[in-house]
């Protein structure tokens, strides 16, 4: 269209998608990861207003950029390719309450598990040697409950990352604490869904190599954070949580399906203190629900 080669454009996007990561990364996306106590309590203060679940700061989930498949042979073949049956590789952020990303990876082969990705990142040692959250705790029923992720079974169990209850028969309170915290989750979709519905280069299948995707996805958080921070609101038929032809939100199971997100096995628990802070919460929440007919 414009009487440029193919590959002088590809060059040119690349150098670009760089060239916002770069420059921009610290701006827009890692200003956003709270530093201290207080920034984590405005965090954590944006998360109960909204979804209505304490001494949350951040939800954690990943979903599959569509790739052609690279180069390397039958191995190249088995590591990219993912559980839906396409090549791709993983994107896994962490989301706040207002849909913005505050720390992704990308780049991850499309086989890879959800834990596996987390546990490899820098963040995560961070997490496990206490670097990122601060020591300040909410009292809930007698327990000191400190700042947490949410995340869904694949993810380990950690006292500061919460996940739902995996028995085989769940109790009341354990479905409904299944419920509080998948209801809050839905923040790590709305930010794929309007991350994916402005850039459709992230749901169709992208002809570049896994390294340019990467650049390009990353480039691409970083430009859906500065709308947010802007105030660039995403028409209905944009988001792609959203149904075009109703207006209304769409079935759960088809938007994680529409966005590719991910559906890893679970992992087991095995944290008791993890277990003691998420049976106190689920307590709050069941006393919540008796008492003021929440459902």
């Amino acid at each position: 269209m414009a009487g440029v080669g193919t590959s002088t454009v590809s060059t040119i996007v690349q150098e670009v998608s760089e060239s916002i990561v770069n420059n921009l990364w610290d701006h827009s996306v890692a200003k956003h990861f709270p530093e201290d106590e207080a920034q984590f309590k405005e965090k954590m203060l944006d998360m109960e207003e909204h979804w209505q679940f304490p001494c949350c700061w951040a939800a954690v989930d990943g979903c599959h950029i569509p790739i052609k498949c690279p180069a390397g042979g039958l191995e190249a073949c088995k590591e990219y390719h993912n559980f839906k049956n396409f090549y791709s590789i993983v994107l896994m952020g962490l989301v706040d309450a207002k849909y913005r990303f505050i720390w992704a990876s990308c780049g991850f082969p499309g086989n890879s598990h959800d834990s596996i990705i987390l546990q490899s990142t820098d963040l995560w040692e961070k997490l496990q040697e206490g670097q990122v959250i601060p020591p300040y705790a909410k009292t809930v029923d007698g327990v000191d409950v400190f700042p947490i992720i949410l995340g869904d079974s694949a993810f380990p169990f950690k006292p500061w990352l919460m996940k739902p209850y995996t028995d085989a028969v769940l109790t009341p309170k354990q479905r409904y604490f299944n419920y509080r915290l998948s209801r809050a989750r839905m923040t790590t979709e709305g930010a794929y869904g309007r991350l994916k519905g402005r850039w459709r280069v992230l749901q169709r299948k992208c002809e570049s190599i896994p390294e340019n995707v990467r650049s390009a996805t990353l480039a691409c958080i970083v430009l859906h954070n500065i709308c947010i921070d802007r105030g660039d609101t995403v028409s209905t038929k944009l988001d792609m949580t959203n149904d075009p032809a109703t207006g209304e939100r769409r079935d759960r199971d088809k938007i994680r399906a529409l966005l590719h997100m991910n559906l890893s096995p679970p992992v087991r628990n095995t944290n008791r203190q993890a277990e003691t802070t998420r049976s106190c919460l689920a307590t709050k929440f069941w006393r919540e629900k008796e008492g003021h007919g929440v459902c």
